[in-house]
């Protein structure tokens, strides 16, 4: 029953994302033709703002939730109290702020801009809460529906906007209108008001665990958002823009896979928390899959980048080549971090998790300083460095946690890793084939694929055969 449960809430969070991401990617095409990459520069430096606000409202708060077993009304109402609260006050300082950012950057417009964009931060303190109680409900149905409408509906909206010409604020738009769907869309499908309430033991209970997830998901986004304000400071908005288009591809997909996965499998180790060989089971699935999926698509879209920029977005992209290939590699190691993360979270290592934000943070910000000076494309290769350094000090707790170590932990992938590189390969033969860029991206992305699905049948990848057993008993 969990099985079937599990097969079927991934099944429906992997299709909300493939669907949503899918067809903000189509959108986000067309809105690259329509604007300049300095529009996409200055949308960048604005969402490091209310990004890391976002962070604040949405991510540990929800966390906590989950990872409670004994959830009632209650809570749900007293989390919304403190993220709707929390996101006005983090709105008024945003207001207050907006001049001086403004001033920092040398762009008068920007103060407008960040006062109407962090418009969506109490939005987004209701949606949070919404999808708590979503994954802790297993009702990833429902979200798929809400996502893939209100991202289909602000994006028809920005390119209105854009064709009308005003530039950024379609972007702007498309970010705001899209919570705010999806905050409507989830609220009549789920059917589950929530209600402006505060209980004070219920506070004193969930507010510790998930102020130790904020934390640590905070230091995180400091990070990641700390580079575009590095970028956008020293260098050029184009520059900035680049680099994020770049990112955008990897991103794009190991969002559309690791996320959901880790949105299962995130309640359900909560399930499990309480026998270590039970969360490490599930771990080791989760991490197998996760691996057999991502491995692959990473260095495949690595090895073909360049044909899938030219035929996509046109030559006047062509310079986030590069920023995207090593993007690949930092998001290949993305499966193993965030499950091994996941789990330790789930088994209520709130502290351990904040000690190791901390720490992996550290290096990163020391890495991203000595990187400066040596240019965009520097910075870019340091973030692949410091995620290889952060998946291994994410495995290193589990042995003692779960009992499942990092030599035992990579010998899992080893399988995928060797049907990876030989598509790899494969792709990178097939590419040099002067048949133009389309032919090109077709040949080379299909036949690579291929490949790796023969060796996965040949080696009895783990990972491909819980994929074909998952898809059976959806069929069933």
């Amino acid at each position: 029953m969990a099985s079937n449960k599990a097969a079927t809430s991934m099944f429906w969070a992997i299709g909300e994302r493939f669907a949503t991401q899918g067809a903000l990617f189509v959108i986000s095409l067309i809105l690259a033709r329509l604007l300049s990459p300095s529009d996409y520069g200055t949308l960048s430096l604005l969402l490091v703002f209310t990004n890391l606000a976002d962070v604040l409202v949405t991510n540990g708060l929800g966390e906590a939730l989950i990872q409670k077993s004994d959830i009632d009304q209650t809570d749900y109402s007293t989390m919304l109290s403190c993220s709707i609260a929390l996101s006005s006050i983090l709105y008024v300082l945003i207001f207050i702020s907006a001049p001086g950012i403004s001033d920092f950057y040398g762009n008068a417009n920007m103060c407008l801009y960040l006062r109407v964009l962090a418009l969506r931060l109490p939005l987004s303190a209701l949606n949070a809460i919404q999808k708590a109680y979503i994954s802790k409900n297993f009702l990833f149905r429902l979200q798929f529906s809400a996502s893939f409408l209100s991202s289909l509906i602000s994006g028809v909206a920005a390119i209105v906007v854009a064709v009308l010409g005003f530039g950024i604020y379609a972007l702007i738009i498309q970010q705001i209108f899209t919570v705010l769907l999806t905050t409507i869309l989830m609220a009549w499908l789920t059917k589950w008001r929530p209600k402006l309430k505060f209980e004070s033991s219920s506070a004193k209970e969930l507010l510790p665990l998930g102020i130790q997830f904020t934390s640590a998901n905070l230091i995180n986004s400091i990070y990641t958002e700390g580079r575009s304000l590095v970028i956008g400071k020293f260098y050029s908005s184009a520059d900035l823009a680049f680099f994020n288009r770049g990112n955008q591809f990897p991103a794009l997909i190991v969002g559309n896979l690791n996320t959901p996965i880790s949105n299962v499998m995130l309640p359900l180790m909560a399930e499990k928390k309480d026998s270590q060989i039970a969360l490490k089971s599930v771990l080791r699935k989760s991490m197998q899959l996760s691996a057999y999926l991502v491995f692959p698509m990473m260095g495949i879209l690595a090895a073909c980048a360049r044909p899938l920029v030219l035929v996509l977005l046109g030559q006047k992209w062509v310079e986030c080549v590069p920023y995207l290939q090593v993007a690949c590699l930092f998001y290949l190691f993305q499966p193993l971090q965030s499950m091994n993360w996941q789990a330790l979270k789930a088994a209520g290592q709130g502290t351990l998790c904040f000690k190791l934000e901390v720490i992996k943070k550290a290096i990163s910000f020391i890495v991203l300083i000595l990187s400066i000076p040596f240019g965009v494309f520097a910075i870019s290769l340091s973030s692949a460095f410091c995620g290889f350094v952060s998946m291994l000090i994410n495995m290193t707790p589990n042995k003692k946690v779960l009992g499942y170590g990092i030599f035992e932990q990579l010998i899992d992938v080893l399988k995928p890793s060797i049907a990876t590189l030989i598509s790899v390969i494969v792709a990178l033969i097939l590419s040099r084939i002067p048949n133009g860029n389309l032919i090109s991206l077709l040949v080379a992305s299909l036949g690579s694929v291929g490949c790796y699905i023969l060796l996965s049948k040949l080696m009895n990848i783990e990972g491909f055969n819980l994929l074909i057993d998952k898809l059976s008993l959806r069929r069933n």
